[in-house]
């Protein structure tokens, strides 16, 4: 199994981290002649599968078709050669991939050895449920279970501390909890690890143990003080540092 999971945010990587991140797609998706993007997180489809093309997509000599172009999405997965899933509502894409029953058999193919990338909301539902996304419930999904790849949650857009919001006067403290407070709340019912990647962090994943490429991250053990991690960093499916 092969997974490139990134936080999103992708446009505040310096240039060196830019390169990085396009050579690991590189080298993920190497042989092939076309990825399939999954666009569900986000209602207009074909806008987003054509921006993403134009604008992000780094293998020119790899097509990228949308999930949208297909007549029959299951059948896209199945004989699927890579997958992408971009960014947007982590809601919107469980329920899109539950509505069209996506979830057995992309779980299926991806164990079997077809390379995944997920961005954000992808990234989410890479994990056991998507329970530690960040994003408002703006449709129901069955359920909150979604592929289950690594044994760990992961939390996008990880930031440090509390916000500050700019007035005419200055800076003022957002009173609303931070991402360490919101894990926290999710460990008083569940004691799954997870991990919050900072914008623009990227792990890669290769059968039972990754590394993180880009960025920093914080790891989360229920009961125990968060660490942070620098790039560089390998972690084995309980999120301990090997």
């Amino acid at each position: 199994m092969r997974l490139l999971l990134s936080s999103g945010g992708n446009s505040s990587l310096s240039s060196k981290q830019k390169t990085i991140l396009n050579t690991q797609i590189e080298e993920l998706f190497r042989g092939l002649d076309e990825v399939i993007f999954i666009s569900y997180a986000q209602k207009n489809r074909i806008r987003y599968t054509t921006k993403v093309r134009e604008k992000s997509w780094p293998l020119k000599n790899i097509k990228l078709i949308g999930i949208e172009e297909y007549d029959d999405p299951y059948d896209a997965i199945k004989n699927a050669k890579g997958i992408y899933v971009g960014g947007g509502n982590s809601f919107l894409l469980t329920n899109e991939l539950y509505e069209n029953k996506l979830i057995k058999i992309l779980n299926d193919v991806i164990k079997s050895g077809i390379p995944y990338m997920g961005v954000s909301a992808g990234t989410n539902i890479a994990c056991p449920t998507m329970m530690t996304t960040n994003d408002m419930p703006i449709i129901m999904p069955e359920k909150l279970d979604t592929l289950n790849l690594v044994n760990f949650q992961i939390n996008p857009h990880y930031h440090e501390g509390p916000v500050w919001l700019k007035n005419e006067e200055g800076y003022v403290e957002h009173n609303g909890e931070t991402r360490a407070q919101r894990i926290n709340e999710y460990h008083q019912n569940n004691i799954i690890p997870v991990i919050g990647l900072f914008e623009g962090s990227l792990i890669k994943w290769q059968n039972q143990k990754g590394k993180l490429m880009i960025g920093d991250a914080v790891i989360f053990h229920k009961g125990k003080i968060p660490k942070k991690i620098k790039n560089g960093t390998y972690l084995n499916n309980n999120l301990e540092i090997i």
